[in-house]
């Protein structure tokens, strides 16, 4: 997040910027700033996502003087958000696209444009809808969410207890069958299992708080978990793919040498084997199509995990059913080696997909930052949380473990009571804790913006 200095002003239909050299934004203080008006923004859709990296200038024209042009703060009880204000939610509302029927002839990159506009309306709309204390539509978006959790909690339960049946299954299925895909697929199945055995271990653990030993709280844990697992599920990966080769050089050697004792690796795809993967990719892409439904981060990441595991036991039934057949001389025998190259391609997708998810975890536990759809999110529900706020000085958020810990800088009159200046941020915090991506948010009080906000803070 980057500290500039570029007004907005609530009363106007366009924005007013007034871009200040490095030497002018440590020399002038938040009352002596001038509007200006002569520069305006050519295109205002593009400002959506520019919210997160610009100081916000709250200072109402309608409160200025004819002499000087000094802020008046008293308070004014209405909140920007519905009024008519440049970044007020009825003023995105009206920038909508939607659907309509000249977009047929609209290039495919403007229609994604119109596309991701129209999904941050929506979500500036969910900000707005949970940031309100009363109204139908408040309550009717409370009892989806909570729906929507309850949901989300049973479609956990149920994966596992799928996950537990399947791998039983399929350990039946491997030990008949001799076929190294099929083994892959148990390998997958085993850390799937370990992996949600685990992460229901560290929910509860993180439930159970303990304030003495942990004040933070112990969220970390989740993302630990999956690096540890991340770790074991390539090395169980990588001792498939090296049983796989061996299996490779063993059939090779059949096929080349003369007199040679080498054998043919047993494979035997019977009915019990191919019923317990047909009855693995049904109810695992079953499962894939009820958590897509819901937009959760724990869904997405159970919907992905349920896609990929259809697609791996595709690749090791296919594979497994040509190494039988081959086997049987129904087809060509050298066409058994499909079934160890199928395991080394099902392993190395796995180690793919881990190595993916284990880097995506060490950076939320090294503290990345939060992309800029989020951080303008954050700054949106700060600009329109009081008219009282003169300035948004700084936004940051970055993850603290599996959600964000977010921090607002915000400037209020060097006049106001501390009572006053106490409640506008502590609620202004609490609107932001609400957010289910947030864990924990701070917002600093200040009272000029001039200051560079790198020196408030120990660089480490």
């Amino acid at each position: 997040m980057y500290h500039t200095n570029v007004s907005y002003d609530h009363d106007l239909d366009t924005v007013s910027i007034n871009e200040l050299s490095s030497n002018e934004q440590h020399t002038k203080s938040s009352k002596s700033i001038q509007r200006t008006s002569n520069h305006s923004i050519t295109d205002q859709n593009s400002n959506l996502n520019n919210l997160s990296s610009t100081t916000i200038d709250e200072q109402q024209q309608n409160d200025t003087t004819s002499d000087q042009d000094v802020v008046n703060t008293e308070n004014q009880p209405t909140n920007s958000s519905d009024d008519g204000s440049y970044y007020s939610l009825k003023h995105l509302r009206e920038r909508r696209r939607g659907q309509r029927d000249e977009d047929s002839d609209l290039p495919r990159r403007v229609k994604r444009f119109y596309k991701h506009q129209d999904e941050l309306i929506d979500v500036y709309e969910r900000l707005y809808l949970q940031g309100s204390e009363n109204g139908t539509e408040h309550d009717a978006h409370k009892e989806q969410l909570e729906k929507i959790k309850k949901m989300s909690h049973i479609l956990a339960k149920v994966s596992l207890g799928v996950n537990i049946c399947l791998f039983i299954l399929k350990i039946a299925g491997a030990i008949i069958s001799k076929s190294l895909s099929v083994v892959s697929s148990v390998i997958d199945s085993a850390v799937d299992l370990t992996t949600s055995v685990i992460l229901f271990w560290a929910w509860r653990a993180i439930k159970r708080r303990d304030a003495y030993r942990y004040p933070q709280g112990r969220t970390r844990l989740e993302p630990i978990a999956i690096v540890i697992l991340s770790v074991i599920m390539c090395a169980a990966s990588v001792l498939v793919i090296y049983e796989s080769v061996n299996t490779i050089v063993n059939d090779a050697q059949y096929f080349t040498q003369q007199n040679t004792t080498k054998t043919l690796t047993n494979i035997d795809m019977s009915a019990l084997p191919v019923s317990v993967m047909v009855i693995t990719i049904v109810s695992k892409a079953i499962l894939f199509l009820l958590c897509y439904r819901l937009k959760t981060p724990t869904m997405s990441a159970l919907s992905s995990d349920h896609r990929n595991d259809v697609c791996s036991n595709i690749v090791a039934l296919f594979c497994g059913l040509i190494g039988s057949f081959a086997y049987r001389n129904k087809i060509s025998q050298e066409a058994i080696v499909i079934d160890p190259i199928g395991a080394v391609l099902i392993s190395l997708y796995i180690i793919i997909t881990w190595i993916q998810q284990a880097n995506g975890q060490v950076k939320r536990l090294s503290g990345h930052t939060a992309d800029p759809e989020f951080l303008s999110q954050i700054t949106w529900l700060t600009y329109n949380h009081s008219p009282l706020i003169l300035k948004i000085d700084t936004v940051r958020a970055f993850y603290f473990g599996s959600f964000y810990l977010v921090e607002v800088d915000i400037v209020l009159p060097e006049d106001m009571l501390l009572k006053e200046a106490h409640d506008i941020g502590e609620s202004l915090q609490n609107k932001l804790e609400d957010l289910p991506e947030v864990e924990r948010a701070f917002v600093h009080i200040d009272h000029e913006y001039s200051h560079n906000p790198v020196i408030e803070h120990k660089i480490v």
